[in-house]
């Protein structure tokens, strides 16, 4: 794809059928499905490069190098947070072809049926898991592992019922060889009794598991939007045109001067290209905003959609009141501990040594084989560990008091607390990375990801599947170049905090359970200040002082009604417009548990479907 120059704004044509802000995780998908119909044209603006040939972005062992360059990173940083001693935390989104997915860590995780059977429950006709699970199979093609990796890293969970066969992303597991610690993951929670219950991507499965990724089986090369959906024989279609390097400053919205109750009409999007030429691009049916959580409520305020008080404050005609626009926000934030690693057991540090980065991006060049080519995570879905008989009820009769909040908060709220009483229901998430994790050095993840400290260690993470706190996204400035305002809003609901500490307080459970137990130094050093016994007061202070953002931000543009603080509706138009739309994780109306990737890619498709439909295409 590297060999197309996408930059190029030659023969661009003045009118496309629909125009998509964003090239990246959503934007591609929808693009690609709707010219597969020749009759309809669509553009894709993309304000990042074409570099999916950089083994940065090519190479699944590089993700994190790609984090803060602002060759592949918007690089966003949120306020002072509140309720963590007035930390900043660091948010990483893709500006590059492909989006996000160019850049993350590639884990191949599902929502449980629940999180998307609630999103119906929330006002959204047709938004369930029955419906939302066919567009996660159409999305991916996954390849079953060897016998070999199949023992190592106990996959006889697998139902080749609930996986994909035949779509653009590929969903595989690799070669090898693991680290040890990824083998001797699910036998940790083997040993504490919580066999796995079923395959994760089925949506009901709770216990630990050795999570695929999007990875193409053969060639080792990560599998993302901008070389599946955007592919050399999708390139090729006379009716799409994708171009980056092009930064989208707002979309044209206009009203009926007549009637001021009629519903705004976008005409076209107006964007700088890489010539620095400011051009607007007229749109025959729709503007479709795929630009991600935090860029599109930004562009949406831009454009004269959101709250009119900020709006005008900062010199933007307001053409569509809707206050909850940028609100919603929300991220599940991850808490790391870190131990010293026994001698002989490999980790990622090896790569600090130059000889053997050498060697490794060699042999993954040469093969696809190498840690390179690898995702040496691995997850678990739990419920709340070793609680009080009553505890729980307990901590939501204390904290979740009726506080005034909006009807949609509060239906929110109900349907969470139904989630945290099912004995069933994974509260929590833990990871598993052969890597040190350095929250102390941030909030750029360059500190947080540079592996400074001299020693090799694990690492293992607790994290909250169904924060109640939100958090929001709001423009500073009328300049599109100026970053908005990120606000995740961590612990800002005292329920999370509470949570989230008993989730952490089980991370050293976990690593001193064998079979992890023999493979961690038994007087090494531990990143974390505390002992191996943690107080539940520790755990809360170590939770304000570490938690990172998890990059799974979300519900920003939330699909709710309207008058629950919603932002577009079932069909994810824009409330107050006609014709544009939003098709990315800000729609969202309540994050899932676990990675998000996989979930942004089956909304896409939907989207994309439900516009085939509406157009009659």
């Amino acid at each position: 794809m590297a060999s197309i120059d996408t930059s190029s704004l030659t023969d661009l044509n003045k009118e496309y059928d629909y125009v998509v802000v964003g090239g990246g995780t959503s934007g591609l998908v929808v693009a690609s499905r709707l010219t597969e119909n020749p009759s309809c044209s669509v553009l894709v603006l993309e304000a990042g490069k074409n570099q999916v040939d950089d083994p940065r972005i090519a190479a699944p062992g590089l993700a994190a190098t790609t984090y803060f360059d602002p060759d592949f990173d918007w690089c966003i940083t949120s306020t002072p947070q509140e309720n963590l001693n007035g930390r900043c935390v660091a948010q990483p989104r893709g500006r590059t072809l492909g989006g996000s997915s160019a850049i993350n860590l590639g884990m191949a995780i599902y929502p449980s049926q629940t999180d998307i059977n609630l999103w119906e429950k929330l006002g959204n006709d047709g938004w369930n898991w029955d419906s939302l699970s066919t567009y996660l199979k159409k999305s991916q093609t996954f390849t079953p592992p060897s016998a070999e990796i199949k023992e190592q890293l106990s996959l006889d969970y697998i139902e080749s019922s609930v996986q994909g066969e035949s779509g653009p992303i590929q969903i595989s597991f690799g070669d090898g060889p693991f680290p040890s610690f990824v083998g001797a993951w699910p036998k940790v929670f083997e040993t504490l009794n919580h066999q796995i219950s079923g395959d994760p991507m089925s949506g009901v499965a709770r216990g630990a598991f050795c999570n695929p990724a999007t990875i193409h089986p053969t060639t080792r090369a990560r599998s993302h939007a901008g070389v599946t959906y955007y592919n050399s024989e999708v390139a090729k279609r006379s009716n799409l045109r994708v171009v980056t390097e092009a930064f989208v400053q707002k979309v044209i919205l206009e009203k009926n001067e007549k009637d001021d109750k009629a519903d705004a009409n976008a005409t076209g999007v107006q964007f700088v290209g890489k010539d620095g030429i400011e051009r607007t691009i007229s749109v025959k049916k729709e503007v479709i905003m795929a630009a991600g959580a935090i860029k599109t409520p930004h562009l949406l305020e831009l454009s004269g959609v959101g709250d009119d008080n900020l709006l005008r404050s900062h010199g933007i005609e307001p053409i569509v009141e809707n206050p909850n626009v940028g609100e919603n926000l929300q991220e599940h934030g991850f808490v790391p501990f870190s131990w010293e690693v026994a001698e002989g057991q490999m980790t990622g540090e090896a790569l600090r040594n130059p000889e053997v980065a050498g060697a490794a991006m060699a042999a993954w060049q040469q093969s696809g084989a190498g840690p390179l080519g690898l995702c040496p995570l691995a997850s678990a879905f739990m419920t709340l560990p070793e609680l009080a008989d009553g505890e729980l009820q307990n901590l939501l009769d204390e904290n979740l008091q009726d506080q005034g909040f909006s009807p949609g908060r509060k239906a929110q709220y109900r349907l969470l607390r139904q989630m945290l009483e099912d004995e069933i229901e994974p509260s929590g998430q833990y990871t598993l990375a052969p890597f040190q994790i350095l929250p102390d050095k941030g909030p750029s993840p360059k500190g947080i990801f540079g592996m400074t400290e001299p020693e090799n260690f694990l690492s293992i993470v607790a994290v909250l599947n169904r924060p109640f706190s939100r958090g929001n996204v709001h423009l500073t400035s009328s300049d599109a170049k100026e970053n908005p305002q990120f606000d995740p809003g961590f612990f800002s609901h005292p329920l999370d905090l509470e949570l989230h500490a008993r989730h952490v307080r089980w991370l050293e459970t976990l690593a001193w359970t064998e079979p992890m137990a023999s493979l961690l130094k038994p007087d090494g050093r531990r990143l974390q200040k505390s002992s191996r016994d943690i107080t539940l007061e520790t755990a809360r202070e170590l939770a304000r002082d570490r938690i990172v953002s998890h990059y799974h931000v979300a519900g920003s543009t939330a699909m709710m009604p309207r008058e629950m603080g919603g932002v577009v509706d079932s069909k994810l138009k824009v409330y107050g417009t006609k014709n544009l739309r939003v098709v990315d994780a800000g729609i969202f109306p309540l994050i899932p548990r676990g990675n998000i990737q996989a979930t942004v890619f089956a909304v896409a498709e939907k989207a994309a479907a439900i516009i085939v439909d509406d157009a009659k295409l």
